[in-house]
């Protein structure tokens, strides 16, 4: 049974349009579904995953990592982690996790938590045999954090040692705001909160919630905003400011509201998808748990400067090379890359093709993906029956990796697949695509097919294009990446794949 009160965690609510603080349970979490609706009133899912509501489905296997458990350490030695949680981080570097300020300053006191008093649990199910704990070795609160306003409700803990098999996630830089605050973007919240609105239900493993980002005049200049059939109420500016906040919400199918709750603070607002995942809220506060008010996020923008002050932000060149595969196509080469976490932030890989007997070179260039999709790109332009060697790396503001060891591949005339144009998944997992016709390249096509490989491992699923057009039955509920592959006498080439959701 989790603890009722907390000794430094407070999390804040706006009742009757004032500010005040309730102490909560040490488990701070999720009131929430796996489904969000759009702005313009269309519903969308987690990740195109069919929609959920509270006590669904919670996260697939590894999907957010970096998301650490906060436990007091004296109730972890009595009752475990489960009892001793009391809210969220993010990893955003091997030795540092980005948290709220309140859950390590006591709102009555003022006193900041010693870093001896807390662990960070590393798991995806608290109640697990495998929970990993890491010591904390400082706490730092940024220095205008005002727990009345709760403003700047931010903090960084120091790990006593660095988490360097964890894949970590990049706070989102100024830069980055067009590609994920814009109003009605898709954002997630992820924590071990309470999903009951009503009493107290306390989940086992972390659960994710899809919420859509509101426009600031909804986040302080009271202006309401509409999801699907739910109309929320705005916030003053004297309750929130956009500067320093962003304000976000969900609505499932039957219009009840997606939400933080109590057991979610200091847990990640995350924007984007794959290899693009950025942090770009903190769970801060909200007007009690899923009414008709926003949930309000520390904004991670306007931490920047404290961030990179207490290095919560990688700073580094990647100093591992990114492991490749080679698809051979005719005249050209398809590269795709694996990304490889040591704690940098990828914003760039290259891959470059060497002419084994002149020395002639051809590049090309990859972002990382917003989908789970591995990030690739091709190299155009080579010559058939020609050996080149491959190598690549990867790169961010800061520099480059080492190259990868070099792969040689023939480019040859196998066929020219055709793209999918259109993927249609109906109930049951069956699959309609509408696909461009393939170019047997000079011979004579043996097979056309699309083929959907599950992107977390399993059996593939695949089915014979007929024209331009192809059925795949019996998807699961899981990510496939989808491409035609057309075969002929000399080899198979598969087409530049496409993300696919199948469905129950």
């Amino acid at each position: 049974m989790k603890a009722t009160t907390s000794r430094f965690v407070t999390y804040r609510v706006h009742m009757l349009r004032a500010l005040r603080a309730t102490t909560v349970s040490t488990a701070l979490a999720i009131a929430l579904t796996l489904l969000a609706a759009s702005a313009t009133g269309q519903p969308a899912s987690v990740g195109g995953a069919k929609p959920r509501i509270v006590n669904g489905q919670g996260t697939e296997a590894g999907q957010f990592p970096f998301v650490v458990a906060l436990v007091d350490a004296e109730t972890f030695e009595r009752e475990g982690a489960f009892d001793a949680q009391f809210c969220a981080g993010s990893l955003t570097t091997p030795t540092t996790i980005v948290t709220a300020a309140h859950c390590v300053v006591d709102d009555q006191t003022g006193r900041q938590a010693e870093a001896s008093s807390m662990l960070v649990a590393i798991a995806e199910n608290l109640k697990g045999a495998n929970i990993r704990m890491v010591r904390v070795s400082a706490i730092a609160v940024h220095p205008d954090y005002d727990s009345e306003r709760v403003t700047n409700d931010v903090a960084v803990l120091t790990l006593a040692e660095a988490v360097t098999d964890v894949p970590i996630i990049m706070p989102m830089r100024p830069g980055d705001i067009a590609d994920y605050l814009l109003p009605g973007a898709p954002v997630f919240v992820v924590g071990w909160g309470n999903q009951s609105l009503t009493g107290n239900s306390y989940p086992e493993a972390i659960r994710a919630g899809a919420l859509v980002v509101f426009p600031d005049g909804a986040c302080g200049r009271n202006e309401p905003y509409k999801i699907g059939s739910v109309t929320f109420d705005g916030f003053n500016l004297d309750e929130a400011d956009p500067a320093l906040m962003v304000c976000a919400a969900g609505v499932t199918a039957s219009g009840k509201v997606i939400d933080a709750c109590q057991g979610d603070s200091g847990g990640p607002l995350i924007g984007g998808q794959g290899g693009a995942l950025r942090l770009v809220g903190l769970v801060s506060w909200g007007d009690d748990c899923g009414t008709r008010h926003p949930g309000v996020y520390t904004r991670i923008t306007a931490m920047a400067e404290f961030l990179m002050a207490k290095n919560a932000i990688s700073t580094l060149p990647p100093t591992i090379a990114p492991a490749l595969t080679v698809d051979v196509l005719s005249g050209g080469l398809r590269v795709t890359f694996a990304i490889t976490s040591d704690g940098s932030v990828i914003s760039t890989f290259a891959a470059t093709a060497t002419d084994s007997v002149t020395g002639a070179t051809a590049s090309c260039f990859a972002k990382p993906r917003r989908d789970r999709l591995a990030p690739f790109c091709t190299i155009a332009g080579l010559a058939n029956g020609v050996t080149y060697s491959v190598s690549g790396i990867s790169a961010n503001e800061f520099g480059n990796s080492p190259p990868a060891a070099p792969i040689a591949a023939v480019p040859i005339s196998v066929p020219i697949p055709g793209a999918i144009r259109g993927v249609s998944v109906a109930a049951g997992g069956a699959a309609r695509f509408s696909v461009d016709a393939s170019d047997a390249n000079g011979s004579k096509l043996a097979s056309v097919r699309v083929e959907c490989l599950p992107l977390s491992g399993g059996l593939a699923r695949s089915g014979r294009v007929v024209g331009v057009a192809a059925l795949v039955t019996r998807l699961a509920p899981r990510r496939y990446s989808c491409a035609v592959e057309a075969a002929n006498a000399l080899g198979a080439a598969r087409s530049n794949p496409r993300l696919v959701v199948g469905r129950r």
